[in-house]
């Protein structure tokens, strides 16, 4: 599965201390909005060939199949270690952004299916917003390639 701009070869996750992090951060900024939405935060993150990809879905607690709101994010590959640690944090930032804004309408429903370019604190973000459930998408592509993995034996 392609998540980010780029087809890919090889893509490792994220440190899970960091998506942990993420997700705590948009838990208790969100407390009050996702309280009266009974929903939760899920956070994915990978590093592929050329990018830093990073998801956000805004799930249901109870009905995992209710539309979540989904945030891609990514951000292209840094060699540097500090600009690394400094994208991740812009890239928080923007997400923080873009909920703000998703939290202030009502009735929001402007998902954007296609890749669309953000200059954030001198650095360039990409994002898309969908309605994909990275969860289910991830459990899938598990299934799929553990069945490959049966059929290969």
């Amino acid at each position: 599965m392609q998540f980010g701009r780029f087809p890919t070869d090889t893509r490792k996750k994220i440190p899970n201390d960091w998506t942990e992090q993420v997700t705590k951060t948009l838990t208790e900024a969100y407390y009050a909005q996702s309280q009266k939405d009974e929903r939760f935060f899920d956070v994915y993150g990978e590093i592929a060939d050329k990018e830093i990809v990073v998801i956000i879905s805004y799930l249901h607690h109870k009905d995992q199949m209710a539309s979540p709101i989904s945030l891609f994010i990514t951000h292209d590959l840094v060699d540097d270690s500090k600009k690394f640690q400094s994208t991740l944090k812009n890239l928080l930032d923007l997400t923080g952004e873009i909920f703000d804004d998703i939290f202030s309408h009502q009735e929001w429903s402007d998902y954007i299916a296609h890749w669309t370019e953000n200059k954030f604190n001198d650095s360039v973000f990409f994002y898309k917003i969908t309605r994909e459930n990275i969860s289910l998408t991830l459990q899938a592509e598990e299934i799929l390639k553990n069945d490959a993995m049966e059929k290969l034996k």
